[in-house]
């Protein structure tokens, strides 16, 4: 219908537009054959309407949009071969000639070749800056090649095209997402939220992809936003409260979860989250209280007696969170942390025995548990069972090669029982270029050096580690044990030199 309102307009000029290279009759019923074949195409009857096309053509094959009509009518009939011909001549005989390359573009995309159809929608695009939906198809062929960015920036500049096209920023946020491209679904979330400043959807979208990227600022704004649009709720005060955790804001945390234990004080949730707040922030009487409301309403819930052992390890009284856990142990059986805590409380009073067991126990609810084989291990080298305790080493420093308090740990058992100090010594060397500036650990590898002899080195790291921790009297004993060791052995070697046999009569002076 377009064609043939633009004849009409055009005051019937020739179809090849040059006026004068056929004939008046013979222009004339080029049109009549070209607008019986488009009325035949709208009627459905594509094969009497490329005779009616064919027949224009005969009397000017050089008008390009009767190639077009022909090769439209081709395609529909799904003779894509021929259409292609004609549209390549409407092409040359017009290089801007618009919808000879939307027809090859679908007629590319359907054979599936991809190349030629981003290239007819690139020229298209040119030709058409405005049209969003040749950058539309530019995109889909970019996502069938899996060329995820290309995609996301034909959407992006469909955008830039026409603001109103939110649909395709939506295309382009859902294959960020899909494809983990986070930094570029949070710019287009960004773009949405312009266009709707109150959208919940993509609110909650930018809200968890700040998380992801733990920027809790941003996320925090988010969801003050959010709550605006759909008015507080205990789920919104909950997310702040962990959001201000995330901060360091103590204050405000506590600030928002008591808003929501204002709401709702029988929530199991909001209490056991109430009361790790206090135990976190030191305020252990106001947590020891909010917990005992929780056992007493929720004797079914675990959490409350765990509470309770960790409140009572916080005091430093490991007695007391053995009683309330034994209590409960038979409840919940199948509990992992009831077990480890009791197994690490048992670890604290040195009742190796029944730590062993509980924290085997805790092992088979949860054989992953690296703190647990850590605590194990202690208990080993503790009571003697070495090769419990170096089957465990080996097995944290070959399931994680950054654990620097495994191959510490080992390295220092190893020393002290005087075993394997070449290994002893790689080990502690792993841990120290983890983390260098650990007394724990610069104290290891100083207690090794002093083990092979070499007073300076042993000097030197265990110096290191006391100015990172002045008041831990085993570094100080060991600096005093390798000090002492070092003079007596420059005494015992002045003694060689002098060849001295009878040391009662030596008198050699000694600096450190």
């Amino acid at each position: 219908m377009r064609k043939i309102i633009f004849y009409f307009a055009a005051g019937c000029l020739f179809l090849s537009g040059l006026a004068g290279n056929i004939p008046e009759e013979d222009q004339e019923l080029a049109l009549h054959h070209f607008m019986q074949g488009e009325f035949l195409v709208n009627q459905g009857n594509y094969a009497l309407a490329i005779l009616e096309f064919q027949d224009a053509l005969d009397l000017d094959p050089n008008a390009p949009t009767i190639h077009v009509s022909i090769a439209d009518a081709y395609h529909r009939l799904g003779k894509n071969k021929r259409a292609e011909n004609h549209l390549q001549v409407a092409i040359e005989l017009n290089p801007d000639e618009v919808e000879a390359y939307e027809i090859l573009g679908k007629i590319y995309i359907l054979q599936k070749r991809l190349p030629q159809a981003e290239a007819a929608f690139r020229e298209l695009t040119r030709l058409d800056p405005d049209n969003i939906d040749h950058l539309y198809a530019l995109a889909d062929l970019a996502r069938l090649l899996k060329q995820w960015d290309i995609a996301i920036d034909y959407y992006l500049e469909a955008y830039r095209v026409n603001s109103m096209a939110v649909k395709g920023l939506e295309q382009a946020l859902q294959i960020s997402l899909a494809t983990n491209k986070f930094e570029r679904a949070e710019e287009i979330c960004d773009l949405l939220l312009e266009e709707e400043p109150e959208n919940e959807k993509y609110l909650e979208t930018l809200r968890d992809l700040a998380l992801f990227d733990n920027d809790f600022e941003k996320a925090l704004k988010t969801i003050q936003i959010l709550e605006t649009t759909r008015g507080s709720t205990i789920e919104l005060l909950i997310q702040k409260s962990a959001l201000y955790e995330e901060l360091d804001d103590s204050e405000n945390a506590l600030k928002e979860i008591l808003k929501a234990f204002g709401r709702d004080s029988l929530n199991s949730d909001l209490l056991n989250r109430l009361v790790n707040l206090l135990l976190n922030d030191k305020q252990i009487d106001r947590a020891e209280n909010y917990n005992q409301l929780l056992i007493e309403k929720f004797p079914d819930d675990v959490r409350g007696f765990i509470n309770t052992g960790f409140l009572a390890l916080n005091r430093n009284k490991p007695e007391d969170a053995i009683v309330a856990l034994s209590s409960c142990v038979e409840k919940f059986p199948n509990e992992f942390t009831v077990h480890y805590l009791l197994g690490t409380s048992y670890y604290q009073v040195k009742d190796y025995g029944n730590a062993e067991v509980y924290l085997l126990q805790a092992l088979g609810i949860f054989p992953d548990s690296r703190n647990t084989k850590h605590n194990l291990a202690l208990i080993y080298d503790q009571i003697g069972e070495w090769s419990k305790s170096d089957e465990l080493y080996l097995d944290l420093v070959a399931t994680d090669s950054t654990d620097a308090q495994a191959f510490n740990n080992y390295a220092y058992s190893l020393a002290d029982r005087n075993e394997d100090f070449e290994l002893a010594l790689e080990l502690a060397k792993n841990a120290i270029r983890l983390v260098p500036k650990s007394a724990p650990y610069l104290d290891t590898i100083g207690w090794i050096y002093y083990k092979l002899n070499d007073y300076e080195k042993a000097i030197e790291f265990i110096r290191e580690s006391l100015s990172i921790d002045s008041s831990n009297p085993v570094i100080q004993d060991h600096l005093n044990a390798v000090i002492k060791a070092k003079s007596m052995h420059v005494v015992d070697k002045g003694i060689q030199q002098a060849g001295i046999t009878d040391t009662t009569k030596a008198t050699l002076p000694f600096k450190e």
